[in-house]
């Protein structure tokens, strides 16, 4: 199944648990796992989990990348990132390499950031250097208290 979002990228599904459904249990998903409905329980995925806006999950998510829209009650681990929308709504620990979360966006619990394991540019990163700036034209001021007459 394939599902477009505003800016027109397509996003493959393997799991849809759509808005008049109620699961309680475990999902492990290889891909990607879209929630409209309400789960109870655990989500584990190698893709990406989306809470749509209806979505309502009671379960600790473990994702590459989570997306919510919904109300997620429960611990997210995001291995790559966790974008929280303007209707989004999270209860619980968030651990993630990047996180956003839009205006109107809410968090109650608390924000952990993991390392990079590897860099998405790592060109970039091999060819940064610091360069020395020129400071010939950097005057030394005198320092305000010794300046003061003495008493």
């Amino acid at each position: 199944m394939k599902i477009k979002n505003k800016k027109e990228k397509s996003l493959s599904l393997d799991t849809l648990i759509g808005a008049n459904t109620v699961f309680e249990g475990s999902i492990q998903s290889d891909r990607s796992v879209c929630v409209e409905g309400s789960i109870r329980g655990r989500i584990e995925a190698k893709g990406e989990v989306v809470v749509g806006r209806q979505g309502k999950v009671e379960a600790d998510i473990y994702a590459d990348s989570v997306v919510v829209g919904g109300q997620i009650i429960g611990n997210i681990n995001a291995r790559s990132r966790l974008e929280i929308t303007a209707t989004g709504r999270v209860t619980g620990d968030i651990e993630a390499t990047k996180i956003t979360v839009a205006e109107g966006g809410m968090v109650d619990g608390s924000f952990k950031m993991m390392e990079a394991v590897e860099s998405a540019y790592p060109q970039l990163e091999s060819g940064l250097s610091i360069e020395e700036s020129d400071q010939s034209n950097i005057q030394s001021q005198p320092d305000p208290i010794e300046s003061l007459p003495q008493a």
